[in-house]
């Protein structure tokens, strides 16, 4: 089960007008979020990463002498965000050049249909925006948006809760509660660890070992044992329910013959392989061999 976050690239360019003082970036932030309280969208707050990030896009393209949201080298927003190790679900970015005043900025970003749906996305929490001036003309005043709906690690009980959650759902269908095993432990954490690090998902790593295997290194005897992988869930609910609503994830969660239980969980900020989860979590369960079985 997985879960992609796409990178969105919506931009705004506007024509010239009259020069004035260019506002502050926090007045084009209490302009923006007047317009999100009037459809009951969360008001977007400054962040500092993504203010840097809109910031070296403008003055880049002042630098360089173009206008677009992907540089002449061909670096993304995206790029961008993983080098500052912005961890993010999705994001968009906005561009203007004309216009000194930051007032007007707004409004026409709000008058474009792309842009306008960018900025009053109620996924999106935080936001950057950056200015560059090249000169004194009325074309030389160039800023950068960058909004974004950022995810983040979480809580150091997330193994508790992930189990808490498992053993509630098996309740409900008057199954025994699973226990945590150290072995399972170690194999589920192995694994999660490695698909975050080897840039895949599955159940089968790239050299053919599979959670059979993985259990049995990690020191498990068993008897039987099952595997729920996931990717891209920022919190232990989440990834449950997802595992819930799975057929095939939903019969494992229910398995009768089963007894102990691993789980394991890595955030990885800066994914920039072909998965790109950020959360990558792997639930093992299974039960012991009798003692003096082969």
């Amino acid at each position: 089960m997985r879960r992609c976050w796409p990178v969105l690239a919506a931009f705004a360019a506007l024509a010239a007008a009259a020069p004035v003082a260019a506002d502050p970036p926090a007045d084009a932030l209490r302009r923006i979020n007047a317009y999100r309280v009037e459809i009951g969208a969360p008001p977007l707050r400054m962040e500092a990463r993504l203010t840097q990030l809109a910031r070296g896009h403008a003055r880049d393209m002042v630098k360089r002498q173009y206008f677009d949201i992907k540089s002449p080298a061909g670096t993304t927003l995206r790029t961008r965000l993983l080098r500052a190790g912005y961890a993010f679900r999705q994001a968009a970015q906005q561009i203007a050049v004309g216009y000194a005043d930051g007032r007007v900025i707004v409004e026409r970003w709000f008058e474009d249909g792309d842009s306008r749906q960018a900025l009053l996305n109620a996924s999106f929490s935080e936001i950057g925006i950056g200015y560059a001036r090249r000169g004194s003309g009325i074309l030389d005043h160039y800023r950068a948006g960058v909004l974004a709906q950022p995810t983040h690690k979480v809580a150091a009980d997330w193994r508790r809760e992930v189990l808490a959650l498992v053993n509630r759902f098996r309740a409900r269908h008057r199954l025994k509660a699973l226990r945590l095993d150290a072995s399972l432990n170690r194999a589920a954490q192995a694994h999660a660890d490695d698909m975050a690090a080897r840039d895949y998902f599955g159940h089968v790593t790239p050299d053919g070992r599979n959670v059979g295997d993985r259990a049995t290194r990690a020191g498990y005897r068993w008897a039987s044992v099952l595997e729920n992988l996931a990717a891209g869930q920022g919190t232990p609910s989440e990834v449950v329910a997802g595992w819930i609503g799975s057929p095939s994830h939903r019969r494992a969660l229910l398995a009768r013959d089963i007894d102990d239980a691993g789980i394991g969980y890595r955030f990885l900020a800066r994914d920039g392989g072909r998965t790109r989860q950020n959360h990558y979590w792997t639930l093992d369960m299974g039960r012991k061999r009798s003692i003096g079985a082969r």
